[in-house]
């Protein structure tokens, strides 16, 4: 019971609430989309409904389950906040605040974490197309796929998941755990929660029957039993978390972490736009998945770019006044 009075357990608790208010939720959420996308067929929509209702006729209900628990998720976060702000703080564990940098400080670091990112994770690419293990795609690249389906993408990831997990959720652990606990917590999390998926093939027997929500989480938490998915897939993510975890410490900011998952993401997407990994290849399963983010080849790759890191943040340092 101690440990749900504390930060780390309020966080638990929230990401417990969330799962099973996101299994509930599911298939209410399936069933007004589908039918969203049904009337659009015949109704006259403004372009952003017929965009967001063309997406909901496509969607597979672990996708829905995936929309649920962000809602659930933002949705329980001011009870979170008040939870943690019922707890005593330590003034010594506050982290001086970002705002104080000054723009061209912050731009720096929001470029160059970009830079290392995308050119770590571009040379994994250009090795796997000269060894064979990736091959190009047919599809012609154009500027307008490369913005609305790489770029976009790739600085709205950045900026969303770092303000919540490096920004909320490891601000907050860092306040009720000593650094090393809360990078590696705080990492694990980030992990779980882009990994709570169903396994490729999953069949739901109704998507509108009450308990679909529950089955997708049953088949998610059982993914993770999987030997071959947690190498190649839960571990990447975890690196990459403590990575920025270590880039969010160190910084006291989060213009650098947003930067390096911008540039990371960035790359991946490039490629799975223009290459596809070559599943003849002896590297793959374990060394290359089946993109970027999989196998162990990803994860020596982050260890560059922690390397890169490490040396680069040192360009950021400031005397204690000048914060």
């Amino acid at each position: 019971m101690r440990f749900l009075k504390s930060e780390a357990g309020a966080i638990i608790l929230w990401l417990a609430v969330s799962l099973l208010a996101a299994a509930l939720l599911t298939p209410y959420l399936y069933d007004a989309g589908k039918t969203l996308a049904h009337n659009a067929e015949t109704a006259d929509y403004p372009s952003i409904i017929e965009s967001i209702a063309g997406s909901a006729g496509r969607a597979e209900p672990d996708r829905f389950f995936s929309r649920a628990l962000l809602i659930a998720g933002l949705a329980l976060v001011p009870l979170l906040a008040r939870r943690i702000k019922a707890i005593p703080r330590d003034p010594a564990s506050i982290v001086p605040p970002s705002s104080r940098l000054p723009w061209s400080q912050r731009l720096a670091q929001l470029g160059t974490g970009i830079l290392i990112g995308a050119a770590t994770l571009g040379a994994l690419a250009l090795i796997l197309h000269l060894a064979g293990a990736a091959d190009s795609k047919d599809e012609t690249f154009s500027i307008s796929r490369f913005f609305s389906k790489a770029l976009i993408p790739a600085l709205g990831a950045g900026v969303v998941e770092e303000l919540i997990f490096r920004g909320l959720i490891l601000g907050l652990w860092l306040r009720a755990s000593p650094a090393l606990t809360a990078w590696i917590g705080s990492s694990l999390f980030f992990a779980f929660v882009h990994f709570l998926k169903a396994p490729p093939g999953m069949e739901i027997s109704d998507p509108r029957a009450w308990h679909a929500g529950l089955e997708i989480l049953g088949n998610a938490l059982g993914h993770f039993a999987n030997a071959k998915f947690f190498v190649t897939e839960f571990t990447t993510l975890a690196v990459f978390g403590l990575i920025l975890a270590w880039c969010r410490s160190r910084t006291n900011a989060l213009w650098f972490p947003i930067g390096l998952h911008a540039g990371l993401v960035l790359a991946l997407k490039t490629f799975t736009l223009t290459r596809d990994t070559n599943t003849h290849s002896p590297l793959y399963p374990w060394f290359i998945g089946t993109d970027l983010k999989t196998g162990i080849l990803p994860v020596v790759t982050l260890g560059f770019s922690f390397v890169a890191c490490f040396f680069v943040v040192r360009l950021f340092d400031k005397p204690t006044g000048e914060h």
